[in-house]
């Protein structure tokens, strides 16, 4: 259990920059969690299946790569070094999406998995608001699973994108690389607050109008926790604590009700 200190932190401190209370957030919410037994408890409810879900979309997806970038004898060698880099990007790109794809298919077929674990974290740092948002109504299931996809088709269009950068010489696939570690970062922060916005009832518009006004402090969460999910193999393993760990930044950086026009809202106005 976290020290009443560390739950109280102030969310607007000036300690550090977004970034790093970002950072710090995804620090502190997995060590706390993972000292937890009522996130454990809920964390091996999920665990299995979504490591078993990243496995099969890892091999599926690195077996279409190589299926698609073998060289033929005659290509010219510059060709073949350019297939290889490919593969080589395209496997990293793998590693890293495989986990997000994962928690995109719980989100949108079982988009009820993932809210035990998030509370549990939640209480940890802040159990009345655990408690206001346990008892609150939510969001209905196929509105859920439509955010859901919505941000999955979105996550996908953008990644062609960066995938397409490689085709630019020389530094395409340094563009390339930096750009899908920040867009996978930020989808990373934001669909591990999915079951926070479905608590809340929160319509896509307005998460996405959060999530741009907390970007930093998102990314600065997302980026090692997406690091720690493209582990292969163990990564998955780790999705319920980061699930938990999002607890810690709702209650460190996201006001009780952000919606715009929401006026004053208390725990029980949920």
């Amino acid at each position: 259990m976290a020290e009443p200190a560390d739950a109280a932190e102030e969310p607007g401190s000036t300690d550090t920059s977004p970034f790093g209370r970002g950072m710090r957030a995804a620090w502190d919410g997995l060590r706390s969690a993972f000292g937890d037994g009522d996130v454990n408890r809920a964390y091996l409810r999920v665990v299995a299946g979504l490591f078993t879900l990243t496995l099969a979309l890892d091999v599926g997806l690195l077996w279409l790569l190589f299926a698609q970038t073998a060289p033929t004898p005659d290509m010219a060698t510059w060709a073949k070094v350019g297939l290889w880099a490919a593969r080589v990007l395209g496997t990293v790109a793998t590693f890293v999406a495989g986990p997000l794809l994962s928690i995109f298919v719980v989100n949108i077929v079982f988009p009820f998995f993932n809210q035990p674990v998030f509370l549990a974290g939640l209480k940890v740092v802040d159990s009345a608001r655990a408690e206001a948002l346990e008892a609150s109504e939510g969001m209905v299931m196929w509105r859920s699973a439509a955010n859901a996809t919505r941000r999955l088709v979105v996550f996908l269009v953008l990644s062609l994108c960066c995938f397409a950068l490689n085709l630019i010489p020389v530094i395409g696939s340094v563009v390339a690389t930096v750009c899908q570690a920040w867009l996978t970062a930020r989808t990373v922060g934001w669909e591990l607050l999915d079951p926070y916005f479905d608590c809340i009832d929160m319509r896509y518009p307005e998460q996405k109008k959060l999530i741009r006004e907390h970007r930093a402090v998102l990314l600065g969460f997302g980026l090692p926790l997406s690091l720690v999910l493209a582990i292969p193999v163990v990564g998955p393993l780790f999705f319920g604590l980061a699930q938990a760990a999002a607890g810690t930044l709702v209650a460190r950086e996201i006001p009780v009700d952000p919606r715009e026009g929401a006026g004053p809202k208390t725990m029980d106005s949920l």
